[in-house]
Parts: structure tokens; sequence; C-alpha cells
């Protein structure tokens, strides 16, 4: 399973949008996936993302997204 991990930094504004993007390139010659690409994007795409916000400090937000 895939994690990765990004920082951003600016002086925020309530009007601010926040854009979470992710790109994965899946091994099409491994031997050990079980399954096409085309089928796991099928399965995330029936998938519900869960997504936690904590501030870990008085300057800080942590935001997970997990699909």
């Amino acid at each position: 399973m895939p994690i990765t991990t990004q920082n951003a930094s600016w002086d925020f504004n309530p009007a601010d949008t926040v854009a979470l993007s992710a790109t994965f390139t899946f091994d099409l010659n491994d031997p050990n996936d079980s399954q096409a690409v085309a089928a796991v994007l099928t399965t995330l795409q029936g998938r519900t993302p869960h997504v936690t916000l904590s501030q870990t400090d008085n300057a800080t937000i942590s935001v997970s997204v997990t699909i």
C-alpha cells in the first residue's frame, strides 16, 4: 500500500481553497500484482475516502486522506 507525505506552508486566509492531489504509478511488469491497473481504479472509485484533520500545535494542521 503506498503512503506519501507532503508538506506545504503559507499565510492562511480563511477564503483559501486547500487542494490535495496524489498520483500513483503502478509497475505493470510486477508478477506479484494481483489486479490490472484498470481493476485497481475501479476498486478505488468504489471506496469512500476518509479525511482526518488534527491540529498538532498553534500553527500546524495535519490532513490525512485514506481511500
